[in-house]
């Protein structure tokens, strides 16, 4: 779900730019979009390489648990941030982008656009980095694989369907069922980063176990995990976690399917 969004979003980004240079004549240019794109994927795929190797030699610690669940915490609120703004900027996505490449087109450096793809798409690349490390302490490597493999051919096909097709694609409703599955995710990481934080006292209180379903459902099943990955079950959860789960999930959908007011129209 996270490379699917994320995917769909970053070649979302890149198809806009490739068709608005191909509506003004400016193909010449389209080998910069690519050359910041490519600059932007490697950079964060570095990054995350390094993070990776460095935490996971840590692996049982106290500092590799305090970092999973920091990261757990982190990727919760990036989730939750970039649903409620992308739900405001999807009416307008694409004015944005097209007038940001205009305007990019207006300086003489042809490295001002490869800058603009780089950036956006280093965005989204470096928003999965940090997903991806939320996952890899409670995934197996491939399932993560089987979702980036997923993700990014999700994330193609819509691309190759807006440059190549023409079609409109709605915006708002895709990204309004997926936002509300994110926050679903996001109060997944939080349990889990509370429970990370509670193992190792940092967390003093709320700790008292509510019930154990592991008879039932266990968390190291198939389903179980499943469960946990992306609605956040527990087996044996804590009173703070079902109070912050219940806390931030029912006024997070709530507030994010309520209607934002009146929108201004697009200029």
């Amino acid at each position: 779900m996270i490379f699917a969004r994320e995917s769909v979003e970053a070649s979302m980004i890149v198809a806009i730019i490739l068709s608005y240079l191909r509506q003004i004549g400016r193909r010449d240019l389209t080998f910069m979009v690519w050359t910041g794109t490519v600059i932007a994927l490697v950079s964060d795929a570095a990054i995350g390489t390094f993070v990776w190797e460095n935490i996971h030699r840590y692996r049982g610690t106290r500092l590799q648990i305090g970092f999973e669940g920091t990261t757990y915490f982190a990727a919760a609120v990036m989730l939750t941030a970039m649903s409620f703004w992308m739900k405001k900027q999807s009416q307008h996505l694409k004015y944005h982008i097209q007038h940001d490449v205009a305007r990019s087109l207006t300086r003489s450096s042809r490295w001002t656009l490869a800058l603009l793809s780089g950036v956006t798409v280093g965005r989204e690349g470096l928003e999965t980095t940090i997903f991806v490390l939320a996952l890899s302490f409670r995934t197996a490597p491939a399932q993560l694989l089987t979702g980036a493999v997923l993700g990014i051919a999700t994330g193609l096909s819509l691309s190759y369907w807006m440059y190549h097709l023409g079609r409109r694609i709605p915006l708002r409703t895709f990204f309004s069922i997926f936002g509300v599955l994110l926050l679903l995710f996001a109060d997944a990481l939080i349990s889990d980063g509370v429970e990370d934080y509670q193992a190792l006292h940092w967390i003093p209180w709320g700790r008292r176990v509510l019930w154990h379903s592991g008879r039932y459902l266990r968390e190291s099943g198939a389903l179980g995990d499943l469960l946990h990955t992306f609605i956040g079950y527990a087996q044996s959860p804590t009173l703070l976690q079902v109070v912050l789960y219940l806390g931030l999930l029912a006024p997070g959908i709530y507030l994010f399917l309520k209607p934002w007011g009146h929108q201004t129209a697009k200029p």
